[in-house]
């Protein structure tokens, strides 16, 4: 298991690293620059602002001190923000992005675990099906809206957007993001569950005398589980990569939100450290979740 893990941590390194290069010569070949709002500025400030930041450089010789630099866990400057350092933008951002996908999971788990042993019920069976459904074939970018209207605008329970001391400003984009989300591991559980309630150990608990509930909560929910975790570490990079739309949707100060205003202001170093950091956590999702399972699992090679 340590020669695999170690295997998989070589790739995520190469991986992170190949990242950062075609971000890299992407933001390079876009049009635009971090300085294109002083054009009113004398062309001898802008060189010297160029200059500064080394932008004046070749290409490679720009990708190979940034990428000195991250090896010393020196992000660089931000350009639209000089008196902050990439990572000092990052580090305040990251722990709201991190408590809604976080938060967003917890419920998601939950809320697949109650709504599958609710649909293993016939007379409940086609609703939670569609609900499933349903969550599956509609977008953050629609759904945020859609609840926006109903519990902001018609019924006024909730806040529409802005962040601060109150906790209902959470509710509305933990609802976004976990909605696709819960969808997925609803029909992954389902499915498992069906495959558990015809499997022989359920039939021999029938046998036993033992209840419809006990069966299904402590003989046929532990069968079904395996097949949505492994849905899990999909589930949850889903989660951290659509916080850019609920973010921007609500206002958030998230990562997600940073990465989008980044990139439309050209701001190179800013973009490629919240790439970095998506990466990261991307590729260590990946590695517990190989670990996990081979640890439940020592026969997976």
């Amino acid at each position: 298991m340590i020669r695999a893990l170690s295997l998989r941590l070589g790739a995520s390194v190469l991986s992170i690293l190949l990242v950062l290069i075609a971000s890299f010569a992407l933001l390079r070949m876009a049009p635009g620059g971090p300085f294109d709002q002083e054009r009113s500025a004398p062309p001898e400030v802008l060189e010297r602002l160029e200059a500064r930041y080394g932008l004046d450089q070749p290409w490679p010789t720009q990708l190979i001190r940034y990428l000195g630099g991250v090896l010393r866990g020196d992000l660089g400057p931000s350009y639209q923000y000089p008196d902050y350092s990439v990572s000092e933008l990052i580090s305040a951002a990251l722990p709201l992005t991190l408590g809604l996908g976080g938060t967003a999971l917890l419920l998601a788990i939950a809320l697949a675990i109650g709504l599958t042993v609710l649909g293993s019920h016939a007379r409940w069976r086609l609703p939670v099906q569609g609900l499933a459904a349903v969550l599956l074939t509609l977008p953050k970018f629609v759904l945020a809206p859609l609840l926006i209207l109903l519990f902001a605008v018609d019924l006024q329970w909730l806040p529409a957007g802005g962040w601060g001391s109150d906790p209902r400003q959470w509710v509305l984009p933990v609802l976004t993001l976990l909605g696709p989300q819960l969808g997925v591991l609803l029909g992954a559980l389902l499915q498992g569950m069906d495959q558990a309630m015809a499997g022989d150990s359920v039939a021999a608990a029938r046998t036993r005398g033992l209840s419809e509930t006990r069966i299904r909560w402590r003989h046929a929910l532990p069968l079904a589980l395996p097949l949505a975790a492994a849905c899990l570490p999909a589930v949850a990079i889903a989660l951290l990569t659509g916080s850019a739309i609920v973010e921007q949707v609500f206002g958030l100060p998230g990562i997600g939100r940073l990465l989008v205003q980044a990139a439309i202001n050209r701001d190179y170093t800013l973009v490629l450290g919240c790439v970095l950091t998506v990466a990261l956590i991307v590729a260590l999702i990946n590695l517990a979740s190989e670990a996990i399972q081979r640890w439940v699992d020592p026969r997976i090679n």
